[in-house]
């Protein structure tokens, strides 16, 4: 029994998923801040002011878009960092997301990471997570001086209201996104995030096969799952 049970936490911890910003990361981010025209944050650490912060959150969020225009997504089994996010010019929600996090984490912010699943049709969340092709996306999460934010990985959107407040997953999923939203936001909020939904911090994937070693555990970051059970 305790033998299994080390066994069990010895694979988990084996497939734990590293958030560290890389020396590789920090050339490719700013690369990608440059070409898309934000070299203005090259180098620069988290902004003092709130007006700032939000400022730099859209720009970074643009530059990813941009950099990634296309909706095409890494392969499995395949590295998915900035690099290559940047060398294939394309992503879907999971990998722009993490390009995303890599790059705020690389100006001093904090992130985390949130796998986001439908409910409406499993009608639990545990249903939710454990059934096969149930609709899901990956959402960013980051703390600005008035609180969590969540910013989508594939629209030009990021929970902010027109009044200046930030707005988490958790205030999505209790107002049902009745938000007036900043009129920076550029595109509608995604509809996922206008149904029941639920979500866990820190999974990346359900099947193993993001990030090394790639094998059939998910994906998660131990170190983020205790946003789980704090908020």
């Amino acid at each position: 029994m305790v033998a299994a049970l080390v066994g069990g936490m010895a694979l988990l911890s084996y497939n734990d998923v590293s958030t560290d910003v890389t020396s590789d990361d920090a050339i490719y981010a700013e690369r990608i801040l440059r070409e898309t025209g934000h070299a203005n944050l090259v180098a620069q650490k988290t902004p003092q002011s709130f007006d700032a912060q939000i400022e730099t959150i859209f720009a970074v969020q643009d530059a990813v878009l941009s950099i990634a225009d296309e909706n095409r997504g890494i392969p499995f089994d395949r590295p998915r960092e900035l690099s290559d996010l940047y060398q294939a010019r394309a992503g879907l929600c999971f990998d722009r997301s993490r390009a995303i996090e890599k790059i705020l984490s690389s100006l001093g912010f904090s992130v985390r990471h949130a796998f986001v699943s439908s409910t409406r049709g499993a009608g639990s969340p545990l249903r939710s997570f454990l059934t096969p092709k149930t609709r899901s996306h990956a959402v960013t999460e980051v703390k600005t001086d008035r609180g969590w934010l969540a910013i989508d990985s594939n629209r030009r959107w990021i929970g902010l209201t027109k009044g200046g407040k930030p707005v988490d997953l958790a205030a999505l999923r209790e107002t049902k996104a009745q938000q007036d939203w900043d009129s920076r936001a550029k595109d509608p909020m995604s509809p996922i995030l206008g149904e029941p939904f639920t979500y866990l911090f820190g999974l990346y994937s359900r099947h193993g096969r993001f990030y090394p070693p790639y094998m059939p555990v998910p994906d998660v970051d131990w170190g983020q799952i205790r946003y789980n059970l704090t908020d």
